[in-house]
């Protein structure tokens, strides 16, 4: 059965032999591909393209324009017709600025964002002095752009087929907030406040009323960062557990609320791996392999325990419930400093 993938290759290789059938001679078109993996490349001279071939909703073409083998621009776009005229201007010697001025497409999230970054510094030069900025774009063709300082940042990207970036803060490298910046002067106003004025949340809500920030913010606030990732932590596995099917779900939100009446929500990060729930002294919420932890993998009406303490491991089994084994186990693991 062929698939939707290999059927826009096999189109838009058709429409590349056509459109080059006068210059056969001196341009070489090529399709490889299997499953949902499919491109097609053009080359000539020291110019090439190479186009990956997707189902999003329909058609999708990725054409990475490159010379020398060097990639020079990127663009994505559903238009077959679009995507080979830019593949012969590009072959046919066009420079990248005339690229730019004729198809829309070529390197778009890349040309938005180094026009955002312009109005926010030319609206607030001292974020030049303040701040770093760093323009990357993956492999993939992603752009992201990126506002520092030592304890601050600003993430700009496009979210997959949006019009308008998505403007994601951080604080110490958790974040805080995001909004999706669809009025770039807005955006740089907000982006002063964060990094320039170092303003707190509380600041930030009264000054922009439509952004939505939660209370982890008022814990970086009040100098409590750590015990409000924590509980926000916990606040998320208490989402993944009521909001599933999963059996047992009736005994494990009781016992993770003892454990938070307990304070071990304000002490320890809270995560999961699939139905376990992980409990460390982590800060942030990729665990390595030698870090201490307990975690709870349940049963019909029982769990395993598993804990891993300064070297060494346990494992017991015991009633889905708070009692003085699983209180002993999470005290050890609390009295731990942060990792």
């Amino acid at each position: 059965m062929e698939r939707n993938e290999q059927k826009y290759a096999h189109d838009l290789y058709d429409g590349l032999i056509a459109r080059f059938a006068p210059v056969a001679d001196q341009t070489q078109v090529a399709i490889t591909g299997g499953g949902v993996q499919w491109r097609c490349s053009a080359l000539r001279g020291s110019r090439s393209c190479w186009v990956g071939c997707f189902e999003v909703g329909g058609p999708e073409f990725l054409t990475f324009f490159e010379d020398d083998t060097k990639k020079v621009a990127t663009g994505r776009i559903s238009s077959k017709d679009e995507t080979i005229d830019a593949i012969w201007h590009w072959l046919d010697g066009a420079p990248l600025a005339a690229m730019y001025d004729r198809f829309c497409f070529v390197d778009w999230e890349k040309r938005k964002l180094i026009s955002i970054r312009e109005t926010a510094i030319t609206a607030f030069p001292d974020l030049t002095i303040v701040a770093r900025n760093e323009l990357t774009v993956t492999p993939s063709g992603v752009s992201h752009l990126w506002f520092r300082t030592a304890a601050r940042a600003l993430h700009i990207h496009f979210a997959a087929r949006h019009d308008s970036p998505e403007a994601v803060f951080y604080w110490d490298e958790c974040e805080l907030f995001r909004f999706e910046a669809k009025d770039p002067a807005v955006l740089a106003t907000v982006l002063s406040h964060w990094l320039v004025e170092n303003a707190v949340p509380s600041a930030l809500r009264k000054e922009f009323p439509w952004l939505q920030i939660g209370r982890l913010a008022d814990f970086y606030e009040k100098g409590s960062p750590v015990e409000g990732e924590f509980i926000e932590s916990w606040d998320q596995m208490e989402g993944v557990y009521e909001g599933s099917r999963f059996p047992p779900r009736n005994l494990v939100l009781p016992f993770i609320a003892e454990m938070r009446r307990a304070g071990y929500d304000r002490k320890l990060r809270a995560g999961q791996s699939i139905w376990s729930l992980i409990v460390s002294r982590s800060r942030r919420s990729r665990l390595r392999p030698e870090q201490p932890l307990v975690s709870f993998q349940f049963r019909e009406n029982s769990m395993e325990v598993f804990s891993r303490n300064q070297g060494e491991e346990r494992i017991f089994e015991i009633p889905i419930a708070m009692s003085d084994t699983v209180e002993r186990v999470l005290q050890s693991l609390a009295d731990l400093p942060v990792d």
